[in-house]
C-alpha cells in the first residue's frame, strides 16, 4: 500500500515539477509539509514503512538506518 501512495505522490509531484519548468521556475524547494510526507528519511515512524521494512518493533534509529542502507545498496 505504501509503494502505491508513494507511486501517486510521485506522478504529482513530476506533474507540478514539469509545470515549473515549463514556467522557467524552480522546482526547489519544496514545503516541509511536502517533505514530511514524502521523504522517507523523515518518515522512519511511518507504521507501513517500519512494516514494509519488517522493523515494526525496531527503535527509530534502527529503521532510519536501513531506509539509508537500501537508499546506499539502490
Amino acid at each position: 500500500m505504501a509503494e502505491i501512495v508513494n507511486l501517486r505522490q510521485a506522478r504529482k509531484q513530476k506533474a507540478r515539477d514539469e509545470k515549473l519548468r515549463a514556467a522557467d521556475k524552480p522546482t526547489l524547494p519544496t514545503t516541509i509539509g511536502e517533505e514530511l510526507s514524502t521523504n522517507p528519511f523523515l518518515r522512519w515512524h511511518d507504521p507501513a514503512i517500519r512494516k514494509h521494512l519488517g522493523l515494526e518493533k525496531a527503535s527509530d534509529a534502527e529503521v532510519f538506518a536501513e531506509i539509508r542502507k537500501r537508499k546506499d545498496n539502490f
